[in-house]
């Protein structure tokens, strides 16, 4: 069933619901809809009858209407419309069937024609597609192969999966029904990106993640996966940039270590300004430096300390390798172990006892 108020949304699925049907393998015979339910606004079970004539308006005198052996799909032609249309809606049937009665004119039509709720009430977008689809069956399935192959590109490009046909149809019914462009249309898919194992996308929705990653890293700041796709899709949609996240990353890092504002204002990443601390780290505490990152609570902590006065700043290094070494873990190192038989060492030789 339809409404006057334009193409549902049931009816805009049963379309793409048979363009996926009919799909075997990509871009082979065309999976555009053929069923006039698609643009149905009628209350009554449209007809599938479809026929070729033309979609806009006509000078002339009376149309031949009452001219015996003439086709129903001739006398449509003559009001520059198809059988099959007609047919499938009860209101231009009966403006049809007033009109052929009476004889009248194809201006005098049209103009009847362009007062109906079916025509009002669609686009002008919506009103060709609902022609195409009855006048040239051939075209309308070439336009939705073409549509449906240019939206999986689209697809694959932002991360979204360019083999799910039901989105893909969504899609294209949006582009052929609606009139989206690439950026409406990108931002209608951004809903379909897929995050994999890990959270992470494919695609340019999936370098665009890693770059936000890696900055978010080296900032020290760790968002949750909701934030990361919400920020991925907004990205991809156009709603924000890169950059926009950026800064909100920022903003974070210098929340957690107030101290650092001017450094990190200034273009230093959180890891910048750790990286003396890190490799005191790695060579007070033998550990491996690519083990040691940002989210290291010594390391968090050398970073947010705060002095006798209360402010807070970093750590004064020689203060932070001194805290190294009362660290448990500086006791199972080689260096402790050297330290404790250069101290022996000392001793001993303070009570003269070795050279």
């Amino acid at each position: 069933m339809g409404s006057v108020y334009g193409p549902t949304a049931e009816e805009k699925d049963t379309a793409a619901n048979q363009a996926a049907q009919q799909a075997t393998t990509p871009q082979m015979t065309p999976r555009a809809p053929s069923s006039p339910s698609r643009v149905s606004t009628s209350t009554s079970t449209p007809s599938r009858a479809s026929s070729g004539g033309s979609s806009g308006g006509s000078a002339g005198a009376a149309p031949a209407a009452k001219q015996a052996g003439l086709s129903p799909d001739e006398l449509a032609q003559q009001y520059a419309l198809t059988s099959g249309l007609i047919n499938a809606f009860p209101e231009l049937k009966t403006l049809f069937d007033q009109a052929v009665r009476e004889g009248w004119t194809a201006d005098k039509f049209q103009a009847k024609f362009r007062n109906t709720n079916w025509y009002q009430s669609r686009t002008d977008t919506q009103r060709k597609a609902a022609i195409m689809s009855y006048q040239d069956p051939a075209t309308w399935g070439q336009l939705w192969n073409t549509t449906q192959s240019h939206v999986r590109d689209l697809m694959g490009d932002m991360g979204a999966d360019p083999n799910n046909w039901d989105q893909i149809n969504a899609a294209a019914s949006k582009i052929i029904w609606d009139g989206f462009d690439d950026n409406r249309t990108r931002d209608f898919l951004g809903q379909f990106i897929v995050f994999g194992e890990g959270g992470l996308a494919s695609g340019k929705a999936g370098a665009t993640q890693q770059e936000l990653n890696s900055y978010a890293y080296s900032m020290g700041v760790q968002n949750a996966d909701w934030w990361q796709q919400s920020a991925i899709r907004q990205i991809m949609t156009g709603q924000k940039t890169s950059q926009d996240f950026k800064n909100e990353i920022l903003k974070q890092s210098i929340a957690a270590f107030p101290g650092l504002e001017q450094q990190l204002r200034a273009g230093q990443t959180l890891a910048d300004v750790a990286q003396p601390y890190t490799q005191s780290m790695a060579q007070i505490l033998e550990i491996p430096v690519g083990n040691i990152n940002m989210f290291d609570p010594t390391i968090r902590n050398a970073l947010s300390f705060k002095d006798p006065g209360g402010a807070t700043n970093t750590q004064p290094l020689w203060q932070f390798q001194n805290t190294l070494r009362q660290d448990p873990r500086w006791t199972k190192t080689q260096n402790a172990q050297d330290a404790a038989m250069g101290t022996a060492h000392k001793v001993l030789q303070d009570f003269g006892m070795v050279s």
